[in-house]
């Protein structure tokens, strides 16, 4: 299409898209003055970057976007020509180039596509052409004359101004129109990942897992917590407070920490086994580990943190190492004794050193901190537990002080005379610390010494003489102990061996009684077989009696079987016409003849 002034203008493809339908692409900007918020509602990455419109397009896509969206308005009064002979030839560029120039200081882009192209020649005075030069298509940054293209590398940010105020650019290309932008591409691209992106009013914080932040907006504090998505402020109060001398990486907190302060906020973990000592407008208050394991945030400039206590069994050896410091001070010339063992004097004027081990543990923290203070409790049990000890000490021999028994304070006897010394301190000492919250588990002389050095050295003789009873003692016991144990290993085997033998002998009867009692089932099952089959026949007898002729005929069959029959002439007739009756004849006589010989 040639132009009034004779130009021809660069062909366009239908497919671009029209410049009617694009607006000019000001950069968008926020205030700091909290015109963003919206009641409570946080700010998103989304609300204040801007992102590309055309990243996800083909690089081809990409350049006809940015050559029409840069060429806005510019319509046939074009600068560029790609006929030579109408304007000032130029060398060529390679296609990975635009060329730019402005016309009366109005920017345009051309890409000649690695062909011969000119600015083109115009008579008027008035329009002033000029070639500013090639820009590489892929370069981050380029523009002028408020025309500016940014493209944003990928996982970075752009940091930029539009009127005076931040704004920033998502990764891709960006086409700005706007005579008040302004980027350096020196220090202008940022890292997405970093923890803590700054720019003017506009703070971005990733805080890590493990991790905590501490930031002001104003004057009011903040305690961030770690979190999937970053946290983002549009305020020029902002202000994160890092450990000092911290480098980046070290710019938070950790959130392990037991006790954190950040102004009036206190974040707090009580572990298990101890509570916290706070003090809400001078009351005390305490707060026990939290069951749902998430720190305790307090939110008051007057509740203040005065530390931890713990309420788990505690054991301290007494005197302390502050009661040792304070006697070497007192006394300059005092020896290692008076120092490191508490001294007292028995009923018998002889002087020992002991060295006290109390075991104990704080039951009701308020009552004891509310009775004693933080600071005074382990004062409290040394110095009650030297008193009691003491004066249970004055009033005994030293025979009786050495003798241990081992009760459990708190538990009673019904004969106090059962109890020694040192369980009797126990006991009273027990009732005590229990009024003040605080249980007492164990106590125990640790250490004693006599110092008057010959009852010393007697002690020791008296000891060696003691200990060569001992084990004479306990060589006899043991000698006793195996000799009942060899006899009872006798014992326990013969014992084995006849239980052994009584069981074998128990079977074998067991197993001649079990033959027995199947033989006499045997027998007794074959009588009621044959008692059956006698009451079966006599009933078929019965029923059927030539049957039981039959069986009379056979058993005298059977009877005369192996005998030798006489007949007599005279019976020979009677013989053969009925034999069956002449045999009962002739039994029946013999009956009779048996019968009279009898």
């Amino acid at each position: 299409m040639i132009e009034g002034n004779g130009s021809k203008t660069p062909k366009r493809n239908s497919d671009e898209i029209s410049v009617k339908s694009l607006s000019i692409h000001e950069a968008n900007t926020l205030s700091s003055e909290h015109e963003h918020e919206s009641g409570n509602e946080e700010l998103t990455l989304s609300q204040i970057v801007i992102r590309s419109d055309f990243a996800n397009e083909s690089s081809e896509r990409q350049s006809k976007i940015i050559l029409d969206r840069f060429n806005q308005g510019i319509g046939k009064n074009s600068a560029f020509t790609d006929s030579p002979a109408l304007g000032r030839g130029l060398s060529r560029v390679d296609v990975s180039y635009f060329v730019m120039g402005h016309r009366n200081q109005v920017a345009e882009l051309y890409d000649p596509r690695g062909q011969r192209f000119s600015t083109v020649l115009t008579p008027d005075p008035t329009v002033t052409i000029k070639y500013v030069g090639p820009v590489s298509k892929t370069a981050h940054y380029f523009g002028a004359y408020g025309k500016h293209v940014l493209n944003v590398p990928a996982g970075h940010y752009a940091k930029a101004f539009s009127k005076n105020r931040p704004v920033l650019y998502g990764e891709g290309p960006h086409v700005i129109i706007d005579p008040t932008f302004q980027f350096d591409e020196n220090n202008g691209f940022v890292n997405q990942q970093e923890p803590f992106i700054e720019h003017s009013t506009i703070n971005i914080l990733r805080i890590p897992a493990g991790k905590i932040a501490k930031v002001w907006i104003g004057t009011q504090p903040h305690i961030l917590e770690s979190r999937r998505d970053p946290y983002v402020f549009v305020d020029a109060q902002f202000k994160l407070v890092s450990p000092d001398g911290a480098k980046k990486a070290q710019l938070f907190e950790s959130s392990s920490c037991t006790f954190v302060e950040h102004g009036s906020i206190k974040r707090i973990i009580p572990h298990t086994g101890e509570v916290a000592i706070t003090y809400n407008n001078g009351i005390l208050t305490i707060i026990p580990t939290p069951k749902d394991g998430k720190p305790v945030i307090i939110d008051s400039p007057t509740h203040n943190f005065e530390g931890f206590i713990s309420t788990s069994l505690q054991t301290c050896l007494f005197p302390s190492k502050e009661t040792k410091q304070q006697a070497s001070a007192d006394n300059k010339a005092a020896s290692a004794d008076e120092i490191n063992l508490k001294i007292f004097q028995t009923r018998d004027s002889l002087r020992v050193g002991v060295v006290l081990v109390v075991a104990f543990k704080i039951v009701d923290p308020e009552l004891a901190i509310t009775k004693l203070g933080k600071e005074g409790i382990i004062n409290h049990i040394e110095n009650v537990s030297f008193a009691d000890m003491g004066k249970a000490i004055q009033l005994s021999t030293l025979q009786e002080i050495m003798y241990f028994n081992s009760i459990k304070p708190g538990q009673t006897t019904n004969d106090d005379s059962v109890q020694t010394i040192q369980d009797r301190v126990k006991s009273h000492l027990a009732k005590d610390l229990f009024d003040y919250g605080i249980e007492l588990s164990r106590l125990q002389i640790e250490t004693m010494k006599v110092l008057d050095t010959e009852i010393a050295k007697k002690l020791a003789g008296q000891s060696v003489t003691s200990a060569e009873f001992t084990t004479k003692q306990a060589t006899l016991v043991k000698e006793y102990d195996i000799k009942t144990t060899e006899a009872r290993l006798k014992a326990e085997t013969d014992n084995i061996a006849l239980e052994q033998r009584n069981k074998a002998v128990i079977s074998e009867s067991q197993a001649k009684l079990s033959s027995a009692q199947r033989e006499a089932e045997a027998l007794l099952i074959t009588a009621e077989a044959q008692k059956k089959a006698s009451e079966l026949q006599g009933e078929l007898y019965t029923k059927y009696p030539i049957l039981a002729e039959i069986e009379l005929a056979r058993i005298k069959a059977e009877a005369l079987k192996s005998a030798t029959l006489y007949i007599t002439p005279q019976d020979a007739g009677a013989f053969m016409n009925s034999p069956l009756v002449y045999f009962d004849k002739m039994i029946n006589a013999n009956n009779v003849i048996q019968q009279k010989k009898n």
